[in-house]
């Protein structure tokens, strides 16, 4: 590949890091209200000082106002080091809330995504091999039902069903640890179970769309048509000649899988009490807590636009003729 490519591309990627830092700075701003304040509320009613209040809003980057450049440059310098500075309201530096919570998003966006591909990806190569039948109907209408419900619609029907109605699995999964990972995987499906197929029927219906549409457009190229003519076994057409091929466009919906999971999960990990960094915006965001939102959006962005970058590659690797 040509390294001016590649080169042109990470720069891209470095631009729209700076460009999403310089909009988390904006809007965060602009929200009413000062952190500052909100932190030293309990302490003002028994006489706190000015001089505490003016520590805590340079810890927050407010000092001199919410648009001091001097405070501007000090935010972006930190976004990029990944200080993100110190959490008034845990007492502890922001970077290691968010290094508490990311393996356990890890580990429900990584289930989530394996299992989506491992069910919807051979599904949809199935429906393009039984085009116009009725499993094929039955499929594709059960596919677009699934992928028209929305994450939080799905993730509350759940908790009412299966915590409420039948109380089968734990309505918080708060008390789940990492560590039984290795001590009790058993005990970690259980608490992950509800979580995981909120996330997983919705985009495993997506990727079978995905793969159908892909397959079925790869079907009718001419060189299909030339295999089929010497012999080649369908088999052989559908997952050597085809699949390859079909990959490209699923791919793409990969990596916009990454991004719409990110958006889900937060309400997602929000409606189950999920111990990852959704959970944690979500109650940044409400009690104004600046440096933990600004510190998790942007490195939810940065995974997101690296992943973006990433399938670039991937395209250009599948297919010699795509250049980028």
């Amino acid at each position: 590949m040509n390294p001016y490519v590649i080169a042109r591309k990470v720069i891209q990627t470095v631009v729209l890091a700076i460009l999403i830092a310089v909009i988390l700075y904006v809007v965060f701003r602009l929200m009413p209200g000062n952190p500052a304040e909100l932190i030293l509320f309990g302490a003002k009613t028994h006489g706190a000082s000015s001089q505490k209040l003016l520590q805590i809003e340079t810890q927050l980057g407010l000092a001199g106002g919410k648009w001091n450049p001097v405070n501007f440059y000090i935010y972006m310098k930190d976004m990029f080091t990944f200080n993100f500075g110190y959490d008034y309201f845990e007492g502890i530096p922001v970077w290691n809330i968010i290094e508490g919570a990311l393996p356990y998003t890890f580990l429900l966006f990584g289930t989530a995504a394996v299992l989506s591909f491992a069910i919807g990806i051979p599904l949809g190569v199935l429906t393009s091999w039984v085009r116009q039948t009725k499993k094929e109907a039955g499929l594709l209408g059960t596919a677009n039902v699934l992928n028209a419900i929305p994450f939080f619609v799905l993730a509350i029907w759940l908790v009412i069903y299966f915590t409420a109605l039948r109380p089968i699995f734990p309505i918080s999964e708060l008390q789940m640890k990492l560590y039984w990972l290795w001590t009790d995987p058993l005990k970690l499906a259980y608490y992950l179970f509800l979580p995981v197929t909120s996330l997983i029927v919705i985009e495993g219906a997506a990727h079978l769309l995905t793969t159908r549409a892909a397959m079925v457009g790869v079907l009718g190229e001419d060189y299909i048509t030339t295999a089929r003519a010497k012999g080649v076994s369908e088999g052989n057409v559908m997952f050597h000649h085809s699949a390859r091929n079909a990959m490209i466009p699923v791919s793409t919906r990969m990596a916009l899988e990454f991004a719409l999971l990110m958006s889900g999960a937060v309400i997602v990990e929000d409606i189950f009490s999920y111990p990852g960094i959704g959970h944690l915006l979500y109650q940044a965001t409400l009690t104004l807590d600046y440096t933990l939102s600004e510190g998790a959006l942007f490195l939810i962005s940065l995974v997101t636009i690296l992943t973006y970058m990433s399938v670039d590659f991937i395209h250009a690797w599948l297919d010699p003729r795509i250049r980028l």
